[in-house]
């Protein structure tokens, strides 16, 4: 069901960055800003700052979440559909990890869940420890590596390391069921 509902934001986010004319970003990607019907069927919300603009890098007044926001648009203002990208690796390590993007550590520091993840997540041994354990058991060990790696491209610091919406979407269908519109076939 988590990787269905993965999907269906990666969709979301397709639709915006392929199929719109001319392209949208939607530049405020962020978990409550996805919103489920009564089947968990997500949906993209909140389309208040989205701007056109597809895989050209716009200077746009800086504008978003803190947590969720691109390095390359918080320190340089560059704004692309690979930003919409980090944002969405931000969610899938929320959903993962059940962590705020942006921690008090205490009343004068904070902590990225991006800054503390990353190191990690490069060790595989460390994953099943990582994640939320309401998730833990719920979920296929190597589906679970599946979807840290995407994260993990996702929130690559460098845009163009990042992979485009439709490449994160490719790299999920197979871990949804068919009957919830993926390619896994259980037996």
């Amino acid at each position: 069901m988590l990787v269905s509902t993965i999907v269906l934001n990666a969709r979301g986010l397709e639709h915006l960055h392929e199929h719109c004319s001319p392209p949208l970003v939607h530049r405020d990607l962020k978990s409550s800003n996805i919103l489920l019907d009564s089947n968990f069927n997500a949906k993209l919300s909140d389309f208040g700052l989205a701007v056109t603009g597809g895989t050209q890098s716009k200077n746009v007044k800086l504008s978003g979440t803190l947590g969720y926001v691109a390095p390359e648009y918080l320190l340089e203002g560059k704004l692309t559909d690979k930003s919409d990208v980090y944002a969405f690796g931000v969610v899938l390590l929320e959903l993962l990890m059940g962590r705020r993007p942006v921690e008090k550590m205490s009343p004068i520091q904070c902590q990225s869940v991006v800054t503390w993840a990353m190191p990690q997540l490069t060790d595989r041994s460390k994953l099943p420890n990582l994640v939320d354990p309401v998730i833990r058991d719920t979920m296929d060990l190597k589906h679970l590596y599946q979807v840290a790696a995407v994260a993990v491209l996702c929130i690559q610091p460098e845009p163009s390391y990042r992979p485009l919406i439709m490449d994160v979407l490719h790299s999920l269908i197979p871990l949804v069921p068919t009957e919830l519109g993926g390619s896994l076939r259980v037996a």
